[in-house]
């Protein structure tokens, strides 16, 4: 049984209608056939709208803020598109009519679970698209939002995704804030990209990933189309294309390829516009990771320690405890920290994001200190499913219940830090032969569980997607 839809499959009517305009769809494709699937899109969407013009990709009247800007975008972006020689009037003002719900919902409502960019982003491009396309209202709610973005967007350049930074989604973000500096190409929002991918490049990595665990968020994916487009302004812009084009021939980075159905049509999207703007004429210069010589990089507000030598690529992750990725001549190291259980085997590590973890630095020698917090491993059972369910098509259909429940699942599955009281001291040696010893201060009935293998302290719907080097394969240039 099959009680609500996922909105977030209609904008695949997007990258369809890029692939379409631009004259790159496959030729076993009709371009006929492509347009009536896009029909079909929007149809879709109608029917999957709710009354009050939301869309939803967890639960039944979600009221999904996130998924109905990203299938108003993505909707919109097809009318702006189809709109030059595919459609006519008459089919341009249906297409604006599925969305225009959607609007009046983005301009009303508010996303309040948490602050992340990436989804304020969508729905500011949303909007300024609408107000674009149609000359009606949304462009207010569309510049209030970009403020909030812009406003917590940290002095080291990075887009705040929950509690901190997280480069797997700021390229994601750069997707929608491009869009937008491309409709409004304002000194305040360039200054704020320019800031942004200084910060974003470096953690493009010598064997060709991208991000990892040391993001608040965990992701090790990238949305190619903000840097594309992009590219052709900052320079940084155009090295890190360069250099991540190169990663997704490869799959050393996490590709649509791998994609699950979570992430497919925004991933997919984000291909389609980089396919139809990407240029190799642009000059570039290497990334950060493959410059020659020493350099070392300390982002406080991150919480991130970068340091290159000539044989090797390191970055530590202080607020997470210490975590470590560490690229070298001689093969990659994740280190994700510290586990250890109490005498009820309640599992607790150092992974868990904590702003109060310091950092000493003396030389090539690091000191960082952190508490274990409680790390949660809980699944719902077929009872607590069924229970949820019955809430979600009844109580929490009101919107301040709603938005209180999803409050309190984030803090206890995400940001929620449960700290066994006692810390642990792990010193790191810098170098090409990274060296880690961790000190916990272990009371009676406590032992270390597990260390210096991955693990993810988090629940991350998009964490752990596959890439080449899951396989154990190695490209040692440093």
């Amino acid at each position: 049984m099959i009680d609500f839809g996922n909105g977030t499959y209609q904008g695949a009517a997007h990258g369809l209608a890029r692939l379409l305009a631009a004259g790159m769809l496959p030729p076993e494709f009709s371009g006929q056939a492509i347009l009536q699937r896009i029909d079909a899109l929007f149809i879709g969407a109608g029917r999957l709208r709710r009354a009050d013009g939301s869309m939803e990709e967890a639960f039944p009247f979600e009221a999904s803020y996130c998924v109905t800007a990203l299938a108003a975008y993505d909707l919109l972006s097809a009318v702006e598109l189809l709109q030059e020689g595919f459609w006519d009037r008459s089919k341009v003002q249906g297409g604006l009519e599925v969305v225009k719900p959607m609007i009046e919902f983005l301009c009303q409502s508010d996303e309040v679970h948490a602050f992340i960019s990436n989804h304020l982003a969508t729905a500011s491009a949303a909007l300024f698209k609408w107000t674009r396309l149609t000359g009606e209202d949304g462009r207010k709610k569309g510049e209030d939002l970009l403020q909030r973005i812009l406003l917590e967007q940290s002095e080291e350049g990075w887009y705040r995704e929950y509690q901190g930074a997280d480069p797997g989604y700021q390229s994601l973000c750069t997707y929608y804030l491009a869009d937008i500096y491309r409709m409004e190409p304002t000194s305040e929002l360039r200054d704020s990209l320019e800031r942004s991918l200084e910060f974003l490049w470096h953690f493009a990595h010598p064997d060709g990933s991208f991000g990892g665990l040391y993001g608040s968020r965990n992701t090790r994916f990238y949305y190619p189309a903000g840097i594309e487009y992009l590219s052709g302004s900052f320079l940084e812009a155009a090295s890190l294309a360069s250099f991540m084009r190169q990663s997704v021939q490869k799959n050393s980075v996490v590709t649509l390829a791998a994609m699950d159905e979570s992430n497919l049509v925004p991933m997919f999207n984000s291909y389609c516009w980089a396919a139809t703007t990407l240029s190799d004429d642009r000059p570039s210069i290497a990334v950060p990771a493959l410059e020659r010589g020493k350099w070392r990089k300390v982002y406080e507000k991150a919480g991130l320690l970068v340091d290159k030598g000539p044989e090797h690529y390191t970055i530590i992750s202080w607020h997470k405890g210490g975590l470590c990725s560490h690229f070298s001549t001689t093969g990659t190291v994740v280190n994700a920290g510290a586990i250890v259980s109490d005498a009820k085997n309640q599992l607790f590590s150092t992974q868990g994001y904590d702003g109060s973890n310091s950092l000493i630095l003396d030389g090539d020698n690091v000191m960082v200190e952190s508490h274990f917090t409680r790390m949660n491993r809980e699944h719902p059972t077929p009872f607590q499913f069924a229970v949820l369910r019955f809430l979600c098509l009844t109580v929490m259909r009101l919107g301040w219940l709603r938005d209180l429940i999803k409050k309190m699942l984030v803090t206890r599955l995400i940001t929620g830090v449960h700290k066994a009281g006692f810390v642990n001291r792990r010193k790191i040696e810098l170098g090409p032969d990274l060296r880690i010893d961790d000190h916990p201060e272990l009371p009676g009935g406590w032992r270390l569980k597990k260390k210096h293998q991955q693990f993810f302290a988090i629940h991350m719907a998009s964490q752990g997607y596959w890439q080449i080097q899951d396989e154990g394969c190695h490209d040692p240039k440093v």
